[in-house]
């Protein structure tokens, strides 16, 4: 499958793209050999400490006041590396993207194209690393500064397709369409920023230890026991579509207008961010006015809520499904995660877990928390059911629910807006990777 909008490297391409900053575009400065200086050092303390703070509470809920507070710095101190957090944010962005080109760089040294992707998976979740941001607020940024961040971005993506189409031409990658993989890849390690926050697995090291050793047991193998396993979704994400029956009655019908609302606002968050997202927009995508948004909904933290709460209950549906349709606990698993990327695809949209959540007031956190950790737990228990009935491979189930969730909700940051692919068919290609991995098929 050839996702439209999208340019395939060259195969020939094994380097790993420079980064840039904003004063140059040709390049990253040479880096001094020797020990960081003090201000370096103390630069990267403050990026890598603010990477944190904005990935578990936001970027709207995080002040630079806040920043200096929680890494106990003066404001002062913070004003002499940023001029504001606009910057910060564009500091921290740009980190990522620069330690994502040392990785690759290093990664194209592997002995082949499998190698180097799974090199890069290594040394993206080395465990004393310290959290990369999750860059899921760009457009928040001024347009200029957004565009250097996605222009570093993009660069490293064209880098890991073409590790991918290298393993196709040699060997040690099976045919797969390498955007597809690659940005499952990416949405994979982006969730595995966010598990601390939105899972019960724990946090630090050991955690991103477990992150890697399952990412790259996933793609190696897949989670089918038999890798020629046949498997067709019987379910289509559009039959959970809301339907108005009467339009005639007045409640049914305001209740039909919020499902949309929540609908139209879930989709621009999940593509551009909530911070970037502005009641504004939302309502000018409905054709309302923002005084209709507020006649049904508060503000936007209400707004956000509603969305999350629409997004569980959605959640809860596809489990059912899966249940109702699996024949297996594996085929149970392989449903519920087709559904997912049939509805992230499509437009039912459901809103994904993103940063900011300890910036939700701790009662709806909490409540949020219960319900991500009661799904994750259903799907990690289909895949355990299907191991034990010898139709999956053993792995860390609780884990590797939340890799395949990254996979699918990094969809919206990727796909086009318009002209994409037919949901079903990335849903295919997706489930296609999650059931088989990345390595060819050992010969009988």
């Amino acid at each position: 499958m050839n996702i439209a909008g999208v340019s395939r490297p060259k195969r020939t391409e094994t380097a790993a793209p420079n980064s840039t900053s904003p004063a140059d575009e040709r390049g990253p400065p040479k880096k001094p050999r020797g020990r960081p200086s003090t201000k370096a050092r103390k630069r990267e303390e403050l990026i890598d400490g603010a990477t944190a703070l904005f990935n578990a509470r936001g970027i709207s809920a995080t002040s630079l006041t806040d920043v200096a507070d929680v890494l106990d710095l003066s404001r002062a101190t913070v004003y002499y590396y940023v001029s504001d957090r606009t910057e910060l944010v564009f500091q921290c962005y740009m980190r990522a993207c620069e330690l994502a080109a040392e990785d690759l760089a290093q990664a194209s040294l592997a002995a082949n194209g499998f190698a180097r992707v799974a090199t890069y998976i290594r040394r993206a979740l080395t465990p004393d690393r310290p959290p990369v941001a999750v860059m899921t607020e760009i457009n928040s940024l001024t347009p200029d500064i957004a565009s250097l961040i996605r222009k570093a971005n993009d660069r490293n993506v064209t880098a890991l397709v073409g590790f991918i189409a290298q393993g196709i031409d040699d060997g040690s990658i099976r045919r797969c369409d390498p955007i597809v993989v690659a940005q499952a890849i990416i949405g994979m390690l982006a969730w595995s920023q966010l598990l601390p926050q939105w899972s019960d697995q724990g946090s630090g090291p050991k955690l991103r230890h477990r992150a890697m050793e399952s990412m790259i047991d996933l793609l190696t193998s897949g989670l089918a026991a038999d890798r020629a396993m046949q498997f067709e979704c019987p379910v289509s994400a559009e039959q959970f579509q809301p339907k108005i029956e009467n339009i005639f009655d007045r409640k049914e019908s305001a209740n039909f207008k919020i499902a949309q609302l929540l609908a139209t606002a879930s989709a621009l968050f999940n593509r551009n961010g909530i911070e970037a997202t502005s009641l504004d927009e939302i309502a000018a995508a409905m054709g309302l006015t923002k005084g209709a948004v507020y006649h049904y909904l508060d503000d936007k933290a209400d707004l956000v809520e509603h969305c999350y709460e629409r997004s569980f209950e959605l959640y809860d549906r596809f489990v059912d499904a899966a249940h109702a349709h699996g024949g297996n606990g594996l085929e149970a698993a392989m449903i519920n995660a087709h559904l997912n990327i049939q509805a992230q695809a499509g437009t039912l949209s459901p809103l994904m877990p993103q940063p900011g959540f300890e910036g939700m007031p701790k009662t709806i956190r909490d409540r949020l928390h219960r319900r991500a950790s009661s799904q994750n737990s259903a799907v990690a228990r289909a895949l355990a059911m299907g191991a034990a009935e010898g139709v999956a491979r053993e792995c860390d189930a609780p884990l590797v629910t939340h890799m395949c969730a990254g996979a699918f909700g990094w969809l919206p940051k990727w796909l086009p807006v318009v002209g994409g692919p037919d949901p079903c068919d990335i849903a295919d290609a997706i489930c296609d990777l999650l059931l088989r991995g990345l390595t060819p098929e050992p010969a009988d």
